[in-house]
């Protein structure tokens, strides 16, 4: 029976990962496959999981039988480009939460970590921001990743209902929201392939009450281009600058 998840190391050089990738897959509790010199990964593909992690001179990637994910930290660095040349109410996230440093806030759909990333740089090293991913896979390159970039995040593999209640009351300042629209808004290969291996979970009231019971400032939501889960939950909508492709919600914390 083939297993949803596993590790393995590339075809390059192997015997050099081999140490450390075993040493991770038993820290994740998932299963290790030996790989040889230079052997293609389609038939570990379809004899024994549907996912492999890999690892490589590149750091971590995922593989599926459709293509593979790296993470990068490139979306969240143009955002930093723009944001080292003009005033911090030009990036949406950033102006809605009203982060400065020194304030916490909670990511509950981390993905490859571009808000987080982003978030981090302005709370900075007294801050903290804290990311959840649902989806295994993700949330293992994310945590990888970051840990490469030496990034002040933690990220935190469950689902954000789960994860949101164990956290005290007003522990944060703010709480991020963005979940994985039907309709995507970006074309890119990469964002076609980190949809292929999320978790794709309508967002929920009882998610957004969590959300504003951990949250002292602001929950921020982004909705898609037409808004529909917000629609959807009736949440009320917060205009932003004309050029935003988004819609956007943003309700009070303290809930």
């Amino acid at each position: 029976m083939k297993l949803p998840l596993a590790v393995t190391v590339s075809p390059k050089n192997p015997g050099r990962y081999q140490q450390e990738a075993r040493a991770r897959a038993a820290e994740w509790g998932l299963t290790y496959f030996e790989r040889a010199m230079k052997s293609p990964l389609e038939p570990m593909l379809e004899e024994l999981a549907d996912v492999f992690l890999v690892l490589g001179g590149d750091g971590w990637t995922v593989h599926d039988a459709k293509g593979s994910l790296f993470f990068s930290p490139g979306m969240a660095q143009v955002r930093l480009r723009r944001l080292a040349g003009t005033a911090q109410d030009e990036d949406t996230i950033l102006r809605l939460c009203e982060l400065k440093a020194g304030d916490s806030l909670v990511d509950c759909t981390l993905g490859l970590a571009a808000d987080a990333i982003v978030c981090a740089s302005v709370v900075g090293p007294t801050g903290r921001v804290l990311g959840i991913e649902a989806s295994m896979p993700l949330a293992i390159i994310a945590r990888e990743g970051l840990r490469a970039l030496a990034a002040n995040i933690e990220v935190r593999h469950g689902l954000a209902d789960d994860v949101l209640r164990t956290l005290e009351p007003g522990s944060f300042d703010c709480v991020i929201i963005d979940p994985m629209f039907d309709e995507p808004n970006r074309a890119s290969v990469q964002f076609e392939t980190l949809r292929r291996f999320a978790v794709h979970e309508p967002l929920t009231h009882e998610t957004v009450r969590l959300a504003q019971r951990v949250a002292r400032r602001w929950v921020v939501v982004k909705g898609g281009r037409r808004g529909a889960e917000l629609t959807r939950l009736g949440l009320p909508r917060i205009a932003v600058r004309r050029a935003s492709p988004l819609q956007w919600a943003r309700l009070p914390g303290g809930a």
